[in-house]
């Protein structure tokens, strides 16, 4: 016999039990929420992490792709010294005699690379926020080994595809709006993964069950979980590089921001040559490695140098910068090793969006983790159509 204390329900019980119904309601919005984003945007974050992925080698395919980029080894055995820049910059106004502007030299990554110039508005893709002239220039040689446009071979096509899908700005706002819906889809994976107290262990353990039900859980889980530590950083660079100003007046708020300098225009014919204004450069950093001279335009203008400092995150574009005038004198000057956190917050953002901060595991890290978003969103697929498939009835009860 049952008393009606035995069957009314306790104030504790009945807290729990709608406790748990708004959890069980919480649990199915926010799994509708990573459902919806996942089969949207999905393809968006794979598309834009396997292009990724190819990018953080994109000096090294683009090599493979393009003998002409390998200095032979006969011109790179130690018998031949490097022409100086001023011959370089000669030898591109020979090949290239109606471009009057300025020239982009970076210079060679190593004894068999070229010398890659840049002319940063060529008439040819005037119509383009950014296409330039790509020249490379043997360096042992002054030689022109190819002249090719941005945008025409398969590398920069790739990097458009990357950073604009092709689309100019339009493509850029569509990535940053996919980045932070991406940023939605990993914290609600998060969240329906969560463990509760006590089984973190099991649920942090790499493993993958028996049954390709099961199966496919697991990597999905794992593959999400396990590549957050790469994919979150990722993403949040990816998006502060696509639209910096959304990002720049908060971080303003917590540091400022070093202007850009104002460097007068020098008349035409005062300038010294680019080997001169390269070494005023490394006077003033003698530590450094010189890896860009932007040389100004025939009309005039002043030189701007960048070097590499020992410690700073980026090596292909570093933030060591000098501007020298057509006198061979410092204009002014950017040394990283006296950011602000603002500057240094910036100054992050690429390296550590192509792995580069970190050296070469770090870069191979990256360019597998690029593979994570299509390896989820097959998974995810193959999962939602699981789930939508009607179950047996003996299943079901």
């Amino acid at each position: 016999m049952h008393t009606h204390s035995d069957c009314a329900m306790t104030p504790a019980r009945a807290a729990g039990r709608a406790s748990g119904m708004a959890r069980q309601r919480i649990r199915r919005i926010v799994l509708t929420l990573h459902l919806s984003l996942g089969l949207v945007v999905g393809g968006l974050l794979a598309l834009t992490a396997l292009t990724g992925s190819l990018l953080v080698f994109y000096v090294d395919i683009d090599r493979m792709l393009t003998p002409e980029l390998v200095v032979p080894a006969g011109q790179r055995d130690g018998r031949m010294d490097p022409v100086p820049l001023d011959r370089v910059v000669q030898a591109l106004r020979e090949a290239h005699p109606q471009r009057a502007g300025g020239w982009r030299l970076e210079l060679p990554h190593g004894p068999d690379h070229p010398i890659m110039a840049r002319y940063m508005k060529p008439e040819e893709t005037a119509g383009k926020s950014f296409a330039p002239l790509m020249v490379a220039v043997n360096p042992y040689s002054g030689e022109v080994l190819s002249s090719r446009f941005w945008g025409r071979t398969a590398m920069t096509w790739t990097y458009d595809l990357h950073y604009l899908l092709l689309a100019g700005d339009s493509g850029r706002m569509v990535l940053a709006a996919g980045g932070i819906a991406s940023l939605l889809i990993l914290a609600s994976g998060v969240y329906l993964w969560w463990p509760a107290t006590g089984k973190w262990g099991r649920a942090l353990l790499p493993r993958i069950r028996s049954g390709f039900v099961r199966q496919v859980f697991d990597i999905h889980v794992l593959a999400g979980v396990y590549g957050l530590v790469v994919l979150l950083p990722l993403i949040v660079t990816g998006v502060v590089m696509e639209q910096p100003d959304w990002v720049k007046p908060m971080v303003e708020r917590l540091s400022p921001l070093t202007p850009a300098p104002a460097v007068a225009p020098v008349k035409a014919g005062t300038e010294v040559g680019a080997d001169a204004a390269l070494a005023a450069a490394l006077a003033r950093f003698p530590q450094a490695e010189p890896r860009w001279v932007e040389v100004p335009a025939q009309a005039g203008g002043a030189y701007h140098i960048r070097l590499f400092q020992a410690g700073e995150p980026g090596w292909r574009f570093p933030k060591t910068s000098v501007w020298v005038d057509g006198g061979g004198t410092i204009l002014d000057l950017r040394d990283p090793t006296r950011w602000t956190f603002g500057d240094a917050f910036f100054g992050w953002q690429h390296p550590l969006h192509n792995g580069e901060c970190f050296g070469l595991c770090c870069r191979i890290l990256v360019a597998v983790a690029g593979l994570l978003p299509a390896l989820l969103l097959v998974t995810g697929v193959v999962r939602w159509r699981q789930k939508k498939r009607p179950r047996p009835v003996a299943a079901r009860r």
